[in-house]
């Protein structure tokens, strides 16, 4: 039968037939004692010995206990509890750790001495292996709330003890280690256990409050940080609408004394904003100007709000985004920077370094730049040149090409539109050219081509610098550099009435004229060797030889397209070699067989006016035409000139002086 306490005889009998034999009668012992006496057997623990051999040292208990002291400090609290509850009543207290060593032990001194003459101290192992059948070593084994009493005990040094114990475990699963309330056998009622259970899921809880805890500060520590070291300035804002806390980059923008102060103090009563959060509600992105410390700032803001437990309205968050910040950003992933410096100039000759000297004296100023040069002859790269120069070098660089463009649209590029403007607008708006290049450098390309409405509005911009987006009202301030280019006389232009006078003089302030290809014949065969390898390897071909006619060719060609059509020409000569030898049969036809024919159709034009005179005179008046009229296409390059009319160069001196042509070379 069931051993109780009333039978204790019998369960000594019970107890010595089992260490002799290994067995007992059925339904003698409870189930989990009987598993863990044969645990014990199977472990050759000596029945008669139960004391725990397995020790750790002072330096090995100050070490776990320092690793655990979080643990330590509530698991010695809710043992202090326990205690008050049985302190007189010969109990002893023990918390041992996931690995049956005892760390900690409170109780009754004469008890306390008890427990050691069986080593129930501090640093003894009372696992089963170590201890046989014991409440700290089952309760580990079987991972719940159990008692041993008495002969229930495999050693029979220890069946004067009756032992509760209770493991506990972490907020994850984790076993965490056992508390156990021991005392006289006598003394042994499930109550005990109930008691000791009952503390050791007050310890489980207490872990899991601290755990949650620590969790919550950790995640405050990183909001806190977020919160501090975000780009955006942001204001926390409490139920009373007052400013509670402000981070680095609002304190930047409002200064660090508004804490205490409204947001309506901070942005002004009758601002969408302060309306907002006066009635409670949030918004995403609201374009605003705000007066900051460093005057007007063009901003997005965003309010939201945090509820308490009860739904109710909490603490409200405004962010702070400036548009120039976003401006940068969206620059820099769209590339609107410039990549080009005056090192990416190729060329040697006097014009071109000419026209690099007054371009670097325009990057030391920040006055607008007129470049003037034929289409093709780079007057873009020469922009980006003079921007990376510049003191704007690290802001951004736009270009736009007014040519390009519909006359409808040139002015949402230039200065944006508000959501809604025209029939296709974007919902959301779109900032312009102006507000992106701010702080940075405008191009506008074909400036002669702009329509004479939209130079009125340029104009405009330009005196004052701010813009209003189309379909807007409110007036944005920029500041951006403009750099133009055109491929016309602007100052001819004006005469013609296309382009505005007083436009024409905000915008020449500095004027740069880059030279036509036909000018630089010395960096011809310099941008024939740079291209051929540039393009050849972004082609893997590399050209075995380029036979020497070929350049010739080059170099008397009128080269209409200028930089441009070089760079084509060879690209389509490496296609057509076939990454072998370039020799003059993989030229175009216009460079190897070039004919002036405008010159010499109106050449017959006054030949047919002469018709009534001598055929020498005739001659006379037209070879005087034709070198007139070479000499304003060719701007005076006289090598050139010679070429295409097949005479020397001193044949042609001879003919300009011949004919009365002044030095100028201007028509009489």
């Amino acid at each position: 039968m069931p051993l109780t306490d009333d039978n204790i005889d019998d369960k000594a009998k019970i107890w010595r037939e089992f260490i002799v034999s290994g067995r007992i009668p059925d339904n003698t012992l409870r189930p989990e004692i009987y598993s863990s006496w044969q645990r014990c057997r199977e472990a050759n623990i000596d029945p008669y010995d139960g004391v725990s051999h397995e020790l750790l040292t002072e330096e090995e208990i100050g070490e776990l206990l320092q690793a655990r002291k979080t643990q330590i400090d509530i698991i010695r609290h809710f043992m202090g509890n326990l205690y008050d509850l049985v302190k007189g009543s010969g109990f002893i207290l023990f918390f041992a750790d996931e690995r049956g060593y005892i760390m900690e032990i409170l109780g009754d001194p004469d008890t306390l001495s008890d427990a050691e003459k069986v080593n129930l101290i501090r640093g003894a192992c009372w696992i089963e292996e170590a201890a046989g059948t014991n409440g700290i070593g089952t309760a580990l084994t079987l991972g719940k709330p159990f008692q041993v009493s008495g002969q229930e005990h495999f050693c029979q040094k220890l069946h004067s003890w009756t032992c509760s114990a209770a493991p506990f475990f972490s907020e994850t699963g984790d076993l965490i280690g056992v508390l156990q309330m021991s005392g006289p056998s006598h003394t042994a009622h499930q109550h005990t256990l109930g008691m000791v259970a009952a503390s050791a899921e007050a310890i489980h809880e207490q872990m899991r409050v601290q755990h949650r805890n620590r969790e919550l500060s950790v995640l405050n520590g990183q909001l806190n940080n977020i919160f501090q070291t975000i780009s955006d300035g942001a204001i926390i804002v409490n139920k009373q609408r007052k400013i509670t806390q402000i981070n680095p980059s609002a304190k930047k923008l409002f200064g660090d004394n508004i804490i205490g102060s409204t947001v309506e103090d901070l942005l002004g009563k009758d601002t969408n904003i302060s309306k907002i959060v006066r009635e409670g509600k949030a918004c995403k992105e609201m374009e605003v100007m705000l007066d900051t410390s460093f005057g007007r700032l063009h901003a997005l803001v965003t309010v939201k709000q945090f509820l308490d437990q009860t739904g109710a309205f909490g603490e409200e968050v405004i962010f702070f985004n400036p548009i120039n910040k976003m401006k940068k950003l969206a620059n820099h992933l769209g590339g609107a920077r410039a990549t080009f410096t005056f090192d990416s100039l190729i060329g040697q000759s006097d014009k071109l370094n000419r026209t690099v000297n007054a371009a670097k004296q325009a990057a030391l100023s920040n006055s607008h730049v007129v470049i003037q040069g034929e289409s093709g002859t780079g007057k873009e790269l020469l922009a980006q040149a003079i921007h990376n120069l510049s003191s704007r070098k690290n802001g951004p660089f736009l270009a736009l090409n007014c040519a390009a463009l519909p006359r409808d649209l040139i002015a949402s590029e230039l200065f944006g539109y508000v959501p809604g403007a025209f029939t296709g607008a974007s919902s959301k708006g779109r900032p312009g050219r102006f507000e992106m290049a701010s702080g940075g450098t405008l191009f506008l390309d074909e400036i002669g081509d702009m329509p004479l409405d939209q130079q009125a509005s340029l104009l405009r911009v330009i005196q004052e610098m701010k813009i209003i987006r189309v379909g807007g009202e409110q007036v944005i301030p920029v500041d951006a550099r403009i750099i133009c280019a055109t491929n016309k006389n602007l100052l001819r232009e004006v005469d013609k009435g296309n382009f505005r006078q007083d436009l024409y003089y905000r915008l020449n302030v500095i004027q740069v004229h880059v030279p036509p290809l036909r000018e630089r014949e010395d960096d011809i065969r310099i941008l024939f060797t740079h291209f051929l390898d540039k393009i050849g390897g972004k082609l893997n071909c590399k050209i075995q030889k380029v036979e020497a006619d070929v350049l010739n060719k080059l170099q008397n060609y009128n080269w209409p397209g200028n930089v441009r059509e070089l760079e084509n020409v060879v690209e389509k000569m490496i296609n057509a070699a076939n990454c072998k030898i370039i020799t003059t049969d993989h030229l175009p036809v216009e460079i190897t067989s070039p004919q002036p024919e405008k010159i010499f159709q109106t050449s017959h034009l006054h030949m047919e006016k002469n018709r009534g005179k001598t055929l020498k005179q005739r001659v006379a008046v037209n070879e005087r035409r034709i070198i007139l009229e070479l000499l304003q296409q060719y701007q005076g390059n006289i090598s050139q000139i010679a070429r295409i009319m097949e005479v020397s160069r001193n044949t042609l001196y001879r003919k300009i002086n011949q004919y009365g042509i002044s030095k100028d070379y201007r028509f009489d």
